[in-house]
């Protein structure tokens, strides 16, 4: 999760419940440069929204000029998020299931007499183990796991080896940048993303004879590189 992008979509008015909840939701994914790849039945799924609502949110926040959407062959569509460039339309109006507004009633002369409210005599206990509910665990980054579906995807590429100290550290680093990518399902797809690129796989040919650009798990994991092979930009 990016703190910058999300501590500047909290503030944004002029959308609805669900329209604002979807824009969170894709902020909480997003890396610092607001990049993000979550399908749409994942923030169903985090947002309690029925998926034809949060596409229909996706729209309206595409056309509020926050929200730009690249969709990518056999792969999940990648959003990204701009919200200095948030401009509503001024004919816009809340989405359809947007909750009405509240109807105001004016009391009646029983509704208005005071009430007797009975306290608890005590206040409820948590159950074991919760006695922090705002302390959420993330999944622990399966590292050597990681490793053994690179050297499994990419036999052509140089096989690692060694797990060492510092790979761990690089390699929780790329886990935790995002919730998405906590996820065997999403490394999968990233290496077979390389193993498409005829460029990262050392098939083209060097530059004044000499042996052709070959990628090594080093060189993927490290924050740029990591970043243009997800965007796609070795498979144009």
């Amino acid at each position: 999760m990016s703190t910058i992008i999300m501590s500047l979509c909290w503030p944004l008015q002029g959308m609805s419940g669900p329209q604002k909840a979807v824009l969170i939701s894709l902020a909480d994914n997003a890396n610092d440069e607001g990049v993000c790849w979550p399908s749409v039945a994942r923030i169903a799924e985090r947002t309690c929204l029925a998926e034809r609502t949060v596409q229909g949110a996706i729209k309206w926040l595409g056309q509020a000029s926050i929200l730009s959407v690249r969709e990518r062959m056999g792969r999940s569509t990648m959003y990204t998020l701009t919200p200095a460039a948030y401009a509503p339309p001024q004919d816009m109006h809340p989405a359809a299931d947007a909750p009405p507004p509240p109807q105001l009633t004016p009391e009646t002369p029983a509704a208005a007499a005071p009430r007797t409210v009975i306290e608890p005599s005590s206040e409820p206990s948590l159950p074991v183990g919760d006695e922090n509910p705002s302390k959420v665990s993330k999944p622990k980054c399966p590292s050597q796991a990681i490793v053994d579906l690179f050297n499994k995807t990419l036999p052509g590429l140089p096989q690692v080896a060694m797990l060492t100290k510092d790979r761990v550290t690089k390699i929780s680093a790329r886990w935790n940048d995002s919730t998405v990518h906590q996820d065997l399902g999403f490394w999968a797809e990233f290496f077979e993303l390389v193993g498409s690129s005829p460029f990262l796989m050392g098939e083209g040919e060097g530059r004044d004879g000499t042996k052709p650009f070959r990628a090594t798990f080093d060189w993927l994991i490290k924050p740029s590189n990591f970043v243009k092979v997800v965007e796609g930009n070795y498979n144009a």
